[in-house]
């Protein structure tokens, strides 16, 4: 993320939101109060025609450095020092799905977020229903960081855990939301299935912006998950 995007949105986040200090926030009590900006921001984003947004489960712990005096978390320097090149799905899934599509410096035009902006955890997700509600559907943090980037695709890797919470799309024009799938449509991936919850809307940025709910890339076939996903971003070209 650039100096410049991390300040549109650290101001975002403390001046606008208020967070972590909103009547909200003072009612939510999980383990890490840091609210984490976007993973990631390509430099050359905003030249994309894709316009992806990645957003992922809830992060564990405080990736990344603590912008005082905000209390704002910026995992850049975690994300740019050895996360984007992990083995592991969450990421080295998403960075094939980018490659792909974008060649050697995907990075670059690309954003990858989380549904939740505070943690409760540093194994296995325990974000509680409160938390999630708060955050999302009460702030709608991540529905306003979809606006601020003006994402055309959004792929959210929580299917399996978040569905309700992301029904109302609160950046849509409204009666503009269309669902091209039902919310418990599934499709093959290898020798299982996966939730496949496409959907459509129009935004005052744009007259077609898409939404894929699908699972997290954890336990899938890479092959089969990456042909999914980055087939789906290419087909809406």
């Amino acid at each position: 993320m650039t100096n410049v995007t991390r300040l549109v949105f650290e101001d975002y986040f403390k001046n606008i939101l208020h967070l972590p200090h909103n009547n909200t926030c003072n009612n939510c009590s999980p383990k890490f109060k840091n609210p984490m900006l976007p993973w990631i921001v390509g430099s050359k984003f905003d030249q994309a025609d894709d316009k992806i947004l990645f957003v992922g489960k809830p992060h564990r712990g405080r990736p990344g450095t603590i912008l005082l005096p905000s209390e704002i978390l910026d995992p850049t320097d975690e994300v740019n020092n050895g996360l984007w090149n992990k083995a592991w799905p969450y990421w080295s899934y998403t960075r094939e799905i980018c490659e792909r599509i974008y060649g050697e410096g995907a990075l670059d035009y690309i954003s990858f977020s989380n549904i939740v902006k505070c943690s409760n955890t540093d194994a296995d997700d325990s974000t509680t229903e409160g938390m999630m509600n708060g955050c999302v559907n009460k702030l709608g943090v991540i529905w306003k960081e979809i606006a601020i980037l003006k994402a055309k695709n959004v792929v959210f890797y929580t299917y399996s855990l978040y569905r309700d919470a992301i029904r109302d799309i609160q950046v849509a024009i409204p009666g503009s939301i269309i669902d091209v799938t039902t919310d418990n449509h599934r499709v093959a991936c290898g020798n299982k299935t996966i939730g496949w919850w496409e959907r459509e809307f129009s935004a005052v940025w744009s007259d077609k912006v898409r939404l894929l709910v699908t699972g997290h890339p954890e336990r899938m076939k890479k092959a089969s998950y990456v042909d999914l996903v980055s087939n789906w971003i290419m087909a809406g070209r």
